[in-house]
């Protein structure tokens, strides 16, 4: 489920304003050097030792307010209804502590029965949902849902959730063969067993169910607010789709795919992609209009021999990506190819509707229509996001300094830091006023923000 959101007002905040300015270059990037157009050398070093003299010059009191800190324990740590949740996913069964954001104070321990492991956490409705990481735990798994206010358990049921959408009620779950789950689904391979979706209230009552044969190749909705719907192409080539607002699953006309062309669920598009040595020709149709495409467009970009895992269309901002061999992205509207990476790069979308390619240094933030760099954050790392916000952090050997990107006068960009803190950081989640950071001393801190 989706943070809750806070705009941070640049003119209220008391730390100083590093002003990035605009940066204008070639719409490339590259895995290895970053996006083009960045400075380098001398300007590189003079920016980086700007930032770093910052950290002794932030004033202490601009600190936020520290609630607790709590070892962590080669364990994972997540914000979610008002409390922080720590997992000892190292563990079997996991041990779950709730600590409550307010004062620190503990809330509540749970252990689930049996041998399920729990790595995710997210909160809506009065329970918090708990969940294995699939890939990693290699078993089917165990949802499990507890009270927030004592973490006592509600229900459980087998499989993992689909992260889904504010407009989907309840918890959609996955159960199906781990080997699916965590391949086949997302290479668009047959699955080898039997899946079924079933949506579950805050009571766990079951509110639908939804059955998928062996054979059947999925394509889960890969729109990054979540998922609502799927694409389904059964052994013959027929296809269509599961709802996940509703649980209803309909025929997509008399639309059939061929064994090797690719189906991908993007958004409010279905895209059907068939493959040549010279790339990709892809078909779109609007979700719930299967009769007419909406557009076809070709890209020079097409899987690796025999990989299709390394094929996908997915929305990433306002734009529709494409991402082969490298990734070239499109206009969702009519198909139009915008800009070219010039390699394989995960874009995503970042605070401001801009867009950046992860694992990436020094960051650099897209503008989605050209792909060109609009904002250098060389000497910054982000160290979270919740849609609106961008924590940044700049990590020295005494500590580090915490930034919120901002806009400044006439369109440009600014980091406005707010604090220096007496820990090393490694990466943080962001709730309303609360803000969690794991350290390198493996331990949680939780913060209050003063808003």
């Amino acid at each position: 489920m989706p943070l809750s959101a806070m705009h941070a007002d640049a003119a209220a905040m008391s730390g100083p304003v590093i002003d990035l300015g605009l940066v204008r270059g070639e719409p490339a990037v590259d895995a290895d050097r970053g996006p083009e157009g960045l400075p380098r050398g001398w300007g590189l070093l003079l920016v980086l030792g700007m930032v770093l003299s910052l950290v002794s010059a932030v004033p202490r009191q601009d600190a936020p307010h520290e609630i607790t800190r709590q070892p962590l324990r080669n364990g994972e740590f997540h914000l979610a209804g008002g409390a922080l949740l720590l997992l000892e996913s190292d563990r079997t069964p996991t041990p779950v502590e709730a600590y409550d954001g307010r004062d620190g104070s503990l809330l509540w321990k749970y252990t689930p029965d049996g041998l399920a492991t729990l790595s995710y956490a997210t909160a809506g409705d009065g329970v918090v949902v708990l969940w294995p990481d699939l890939c990693r735990s290699g078993v089917t798994g165990t949802t499990v849902a507890v009270d927030a206010r004592n973490g006592q358990e509600r229900w459980h049921a087998t499989g993992v959730p689909v992260r889904t959408p504010a407009g989907v009620p309840g918890t959609v779950v996955l159960r199906s063969l781990w080997s699916d789950g965590c391949g086949a689904l997302a290479a668009g391979t047959p699955i080898g067993g039997a899946l079924r979706w079933q949506a579950f209230d805050a009571d766990g009552r079951e509110r639908w169910e939804v059955p998928v044969d062996a054979g059947t190749r999925v394509a889960l909705d890969a729109a990054e607010r979540g998922a609502s719907w799927a694409a389904l192409v059964d052994r013959q080539g027929a296809v269509s789709v599961a709802d996940f607002v509703t649980g209803g699953r309909s025929a997509a006309g008399t639309l059939r795919v061929a064994p090797d062309e690719a189906v991908a669920a993007a958004g409010d598009l279905l895209v059907v992609s068939a493959f040549d040595q010279g790339g990709a020709a892809l078909t779109a149709y609007r979700r719930g209009d299967y009769t007419t495409p909406a557009w076809r467009a070709r890209v020079p970009t097409g899987p690796a021999p025999g990989r299709t895992d390394r094929f996908a269309v997915r929305p990433c901002g306002p734009v529709l990506c494409v991402a082969g061999q490298r990734t070239v992205v499109l206009d969702p509207a009519s198909g139009a190819m915008l800009w070219d990476a010039g390699v394989r790069a995960e874009l995503g979308e970042m605070p401001g509707g801009l867009l950046a390619a992860a694992g990436v240094r020094p960051v650099a933030l897209l503008d989605p229509l050209t792909g060109v760099p609009a904002v250098n954050l060389a000497g910054w790392d982000v160290l979270g996001t919740d849609g609106q916000r961008m924590l940044l952090g700049v990590v020295s050997e005494s500590g580090t300094l915490l930034g919120f990107r901002s806009d400044a006068p006439g369109g440009r960009a600014a980091v406005t830091s707010f604090a220096a803190l007496d820990a090393r950081l490694l990466a943080c989640e962001l709730d309303g006023s609360l803000l969690a950071c794991q350290t390198d001393e493996d331990d949680v801190v939780l913060m209050r923000l003063d808003t």
